[in-house]
Protein backbone atom coordinates (compact mmCIF):
# COMPACT_ATOMS: atom_id res chain seq x y z
CA UNK A 1 0.00 0.00 0.00
CA UNK A 2 2.90 2.40 0.77
CA UNK A 3 4.75 2.06 -2.87
CA UNK A 4 0.94 3.36 -4.06
CA UNK A 5 1.56 6.31 -3.08
CA UNK A 6 4.77 7.20 -3.28
CA UNK A 7 4.39 8.77 -6.52
CA UNK A 8 2.23 11.34 -6.27
CA UNK A 9 4.21 12.78 -3.81
CA UNK A 10 7.00 12.84 -5.52
CA UNK A 11 4.81 14.61 -8.02
CA UNK A 12 3.39 16.88 -5.85
CA UNK A 13 6.97 17.71 -4.25
CA UNK A 14 7.95 18.53 -7.75
CA UNK A 15 5.54 20.77 -8.97
CA UNK A 16 5.89 22.44 -5.62
CA UNK A 17 9.75 22.81 -6.43
CA UNK A 18 8.66 24.20 -9.99
CA UNK A 19 6.29 26.23 -8.72
CA UNK A 20 8.86 27.88 -5.98
CA UNK A 21 10.97 29.07 -8.67
CA UNK A 22 8.95 31.61 -9.71
CA UNK A 23 9.98 33.66 -6.72
CA UNK A 24 13.57 33.85 -7.30
CA UNK A 25 14.32 37.61 -8.92
CA UNK A 26 16.01 38.10 -12.38
CA UNK A 27 18.85 40.66 -11.48
CA UNK A 28 18.90 41.53 -15.37
CA UNK A 29 21.13 44.85 -15.26
CA UNK A 30 20.66 47.20 -18.40
CA UNK A 31 22.92 49.88 -16.66
CA UNK A 32 26.07 50.20 -18.49
CA UNK A 33 28.81 52.88 -18.47
CA UNK A 34 29.88 52.83 -22.14
CA UNK A 35 29.12 56.46 -23.98
CA UNK A 36 28.08 55.35 -27.74
CA UNK A 37 29.68 57.40 -30.29
CA UNK A 38 29.08 57.81 -33.91
CA UNK A 39 31.45 59.70 -36.50
CA UNK A 40 29.52 61.00 -39.38
CA UNK A 41 30.37 63.04 -42.67
CA UNK A 42 29.13 66.83 -43.73
CA UNK A 43 25.75 64.90 -45.12
CA UNK A 44 25.15 62.33 -42.15
CA UNK A 45 26.97 59.49 -43.43
CA UNK A 46 29.15 56.69 -41.40
CA UNK A 47 32.84 58.00 -41.99
CA UNK A 48 36.21 56.68 -40.67
CA UNK A 49 38.47 58.20 -38.16
CA UNK A 50 41.59 56.34 -38.06
CA UNK A 51 42.87 56.47 -34.88
CA UNK A 52 46.60 56.27 -33.79
CA UNK A 53 45.99 56.32 -29.99
CA UNK A 54 43.27 56.56 -27.85
CA UNK A 55 43.44 57.76 -24.10
CA UNK A 56 41.07 58.48 -21.25
CA UNK A 57 41.93 60.83 -18.64
CA UNK A 58 40.23 59.88 -15.24
CA UNK A 59 39.29 56.43 -16.59
CA UNK A 60 42.79 54.83 -17.07
CA UNK A 61 42.04 51.23 -15.17
CA UNK A 62 40.48 48.84 -17.48
CA UNK A 63 40.23 51.54 -20.36
CA UNK A 64 40.75 49.30 -24.14
CA UNK A 65 43.54 50.12 -25.99
CA UNK A 66 42.84 51.53 -29.42
CA UNK A 67 46.17 51.90 -31.67
CA UNK A 68 45.98 51.83 -35.25
CA UNK A 69 42.24 51.39 -35.48
CA UNK A 70 39.86 52.29 -38.14
CA UNK A 71 36.51 53.08 -37.19
CA UNK A 72 33.11 54.75 -37.86
CA UNK A 73 31.67 54.79 -34.22
CA UNK A 74 33.16 53.86 -30.39
CA UNK A 75 31.36 52.85 -27.33
CA UNK A 76 33.95 54.79 -24.47
CA UNK A 77 34.05 53.82 -20.81
CA UNK A 78 32.81 56.47 -18.21
CA UNK A 79 34.61 56.29 -14.60
CA UNK A 80 31.93 55.60 -12.25
CA UNK A 81 33.97 56.91 -9.73
CA UNK A 82 34.36 60.39 -10.84
CA UNK A 83 31.80 63.21 -12.64
CA UNK A 84 34.22 63.51 -15.91
CA UNK A 85 36.12 61.59 -17.79
CA UNK A 86 37.88 63.17 -20.50
CA UNK A 87 39.32 61.52 -24.14
CA UNK A 88 42.05 61.89 -25.88
CA UNK A 89 41.41 60.72 -30.20
CA UNK A 90 45.58 61.05 -31.47
CA UNK A 91 44.72 60.77 -35.29
CA UNK A 92 46.51 61.09 -38.49
CA UNK A 93 44.81 64.26 -38.89
CA UNK A 94 45.60 65.74 -35.29
CA UNK A 95 44.57 65.40 -32.04
CA UNK A 96 40.96 65.94 -30.86
CA UNK A 97 39.73 66.19 -27.14
CA UNK A 98 36.28 65.18 -25.63
CA UNK A 99 35.43 65.82 -22.25
CA UNK A 100 32.09 64.57 -20.58
CA UNK A 101 30.79 65.61 -17.28
CA UNK A 102 28.19 63.34 -15.77
CA UNK A 103 26.01 62.46 -12.97
CA UNK A 104 26.27 58.64 -11.19
CA UNK A 105 23.42 57.90 -9.49
CA UNK A 106 22.65 54.83 -7.71
CA UNK A 107 19.47 52.61 -8.71
CA UNK A 108 17.96 49.98 -6.99
CA UNK A 109 17.65 46.78 -9.40
CA UNK A 110 15.22 45.00 -6.79
CA UNK A 111 15.96 44.79 -2.92
CA UNK A 112 17.36 41.40 -3.49
CA UNK A 113 19.82 42.35 -6.18
CA UNK A 114 20.70 45.11 -4.70
CA UNK A 115 22.14 48.76 -6.10
CA UNK A 116 23.65 49.44 -9.70
CA UNK A 117 25.58 52.85 -11.10
CA UNK A 118 23.00 54.60 -13.65
CA UNK A 119 24.61 57.30 -15.69
CA UNK A 120 22.58 60.65 -15.88
CA UNK A 121 22.90 64.01 -17.35
CA UNK A 122 25.85 63.53 -19.59
CA UNK A 123 27.18 66.71 -21.01
CA UNK A 124 30.27 68.16 -22.71
CA UNK A 125 32.69 69.99 -20.39
CA UNK A 126 35.19 70.42 -23.53
CA UNK A 127 35.62 69.52 -27.19
CA UNK A 128 37.77 70.33 -30.08
CA UNK A 129 35.61 68.54 -32.47
CA UNK A 130 34.15 70.68 -35.08
CA UNK A 131 30.41 69.96 -34.57
CA UNK A 132 28.87 67.24 -31.85
CA UNK A 133 25.44 67.22 -31.08
CA UNK A 134 24.31 64.69 -28.27
CA UNK A 135 21.21 62.57 -29.20
CA UNK A 136 20.59 60.72 -25.47
CA UNK A 137 21.89 62.43 -22.06
CA UNK A 138 21.37 59.01 -20.48
CA UNK A 139 23.94 56.18 -21.09
CA UNK A 140 22.05 52.63 -21.29
CA UNK A 141 22.30 49.59 -22.81
CA UNK A 142 19.49 49.78 -25.16
CA UNK A 143 20.55 53.51 -26.55
CA UNK A 144 22.07 52.93 -29.66
CA UNK A 145 23.84 56.03 -30.02
CA UNK A 146 24.87 58.86 -27.20
CA UNK A 147 26.54 61.46 -29.12
CA UNK A 148 27.12 62.43 -33.26
CA UNK A 149 30.30 63.76 -34.09
CA UNK A 150 30.56 65.70 -37.77
CA UNK A 151 33.55 65.49 -39.22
Amino acid sequence: MRKKYWHKWVLIIGIGLVLSCGDIPTCVDTETNRVKIDFLDANGNAADIFLIKLKAIGNEDGFPEYDDDTLSSISLSLNPAASVTTFIFEQTTGTDTLGLSYAVVAKLISPECGLDAAFDNMDTTFTSFNKLIILESTIHEDILTNIEIIL
